[in-house]
């Protein structure tokens, strides 16, 4: 690597694949067949943003860190944003220590916030790594299981598959799947057949099933395992008398953080009963977000809410003051900050985030 050099930059389609031993280095939980999988289908449409080792010349010839980007339609509150899932975030073992994450991190959020994307998320291996960059819970992993008495005539999509594809029809099984979750939550990524096509593939990697649970010849639920040497059920969806949810609060399970508030409150709307429209000044502390940090008047509606920056005139108004990590705490309905708590009988935030996509 005589003459080359270190570049934070997006891998190139031909690049990607230089990322599979640091992935393997990274996750050696995951197995051969579980990566081939990664590495054949979500590099199709993901962003790779990584800290490159380059020659002369300009190629890669190794990755010392990097932060997958893998894009998800959801939706939120009847509103279809696209939002990128972090995924194969990782540090060469022998390079940690020196600030290259930040480094990537803070780029990703500069390039997401010129695109305007609302939020990001992330499943969390140490909260820890996360928060000092405004990452905040939003979801708790449900518990589900089957009702007793009721034996489902079962249908496994994942054993019909051949050749990796499955020979059934998806549009069903998506429209129960979009139909089961705009019932029950504002906050949950698309299902359509493309995506029930990918979750296949991803679930037969680790031996898994894709179950299509019939009562009377009409989907009641779907549930699915997988794991090849400890085995798990990674879903199961649907409602009484079929399926039951544990009333305990389930543990944390997705981050995430408000990357442009603009593009994100207008699904933030008044309560009903709070007037046609309220104007809060609100202070919003971003140090990592330059364009976030500062003043604006927050207008809200009975349908949808802006921002705008405040004038010289608002200062020293009394104001809503909120930490990045508190805004998307609070917009999400995880959790109402001590500072807004005087304003949640005002704003109606987000209710029901569902996000248990695992890549």
């Amino acid at each position: 690597m005589s003459g080359g050099g270190q570049m934070v930059r997006y891998l190139t389609e031909e690049e990607k694949p230089l990322c599979r031993e640091l992935w393997e280095e990274a996750f050696p939980e995951d197995s051969r067949e579980f990566g081939d999988y990664y590495f054949r289908e979500k590099l199709k449409d993901n962003r790779i943003l990584a800290l490159v080792g380059e020659d002369r010349e300009g190629t890669a010839c190794r990755i010392d860190a990097m932060v997958h980007l893998n894009p998800y339609q959801i939706m939120v509150r009847g509103t279809d944003w696209r939002a990128d899932y972090l995924v194969g975030v990782a540090t060469r073992r022998e390079k940690r220590h020196r600030g290259y994450m930040r480094r990537l991190l803070l780029r990703m959020m500069e390039d997401m916030h010129r695109e305007q994307m609302p939020f990001c998320f992330l499943m969390p291996a140490d909260e820890a790594i996360y928060r000092p960059f405004g990452f905040t819970y939003i979801f708790r992993q449900p518990q589900f299981t089957l009702a007793g008495g009721w034996v489902p005539d079962v249908q496994d999509v994942v054993a019909e598959m051949e050749n990796g594809v499955p020979k059934r029809d998806l549009a069903a099984l998506a429209g129960w799947m979009e139909a089961w979750l705009g019932r029950r939550y504002q906050v949950y990524a698309r299902r359509d057949e493309a995506y029930l096509r990918r979750l296949a593939d991803e679930l037969a990697s680790e031996q898994g099933t894709l179950e299509i649970l019939y009562d009377g010849g009409a989907i009641a639920g779907v549930r699915s395992w997988w794991g090849r040497e400890n085995r798990e059920q990674r879903l199961l969806y649907g409602d009484e008398p079929y399926v039951r949810e544990a009333k305990t609060t389930g543990k944390p399970a997705i981050m995430a953080r408000i990357i442009s508030p603009e593009a994100f409150v207008p699904v933030i709307r008044l309560k009903k009963g709070a007037g046609k429209e309220r104007v809060i000044p609100l202070r919003i502390r971003d140090p990592l977000i330059k364009a976030n940090d500062g003043e604006w008047l927050w207008h809200l509606g009975e349908d949808t809410s802006w921002l705008e920056k405040a004038g010289k005139e608002e200062e020293g108004r009394p104001k809503l003051d909120l930490t990045a990590e508190q805004l998307t705490s609070w917009l999400f309905g995880y959790e109402v900050p001590e500072a807004a708590r005087p304003y949640d009988g005002l704003v109606d935030t987000l209710q029901g985030v569902f996000l248990d996509e695992v890549v």
